[in-house]
């Protein structure tokens, strides 16, 4: 009988110590970790939508490169054409 009565405040004291801690130093903690992750999440954020800037940008240099190369080559073709006014005057004076 004892030792169920001493079992019996042993299990009752543990109860009630973990119960009696104080939650404002849990609390600030969880806050903490949270503006902590929050501040992490933010900078990753950042760091993606510079990341996306750049590669925009490298994008529309990449394409204005193009159309410059595609502007050149269609004027030597149409250098190279020859006029219709041309192509007339061998046919009539065949």
């Amino acid at each position: 009988m004892k030792k169920l009565a001493f079992l019996g405040l042993g299990a009752a004291a543990l109860a009630l110590s973990a119960c009696g801690g104080s939650n404002e130093a849990d609390t600030l903690n969880a806050e903490d970790a949270q503006n902590m992750e929050s501040e992490a999440l933010n900078n990753l954020a950042a760091e993606a939508a510079n990341a996306e800037l750049e590669a925009l940008g490298n994008q529309a240099q990449q394409l204005e490169a193009e159309n410059a190369a595609d502007t050149n080559a269609a004027e030597v073709v149409d250098n190279s054409v020859t006029s219709p006014s041309e192509v007339e005057d061998d046919v009539q004076g065949m």
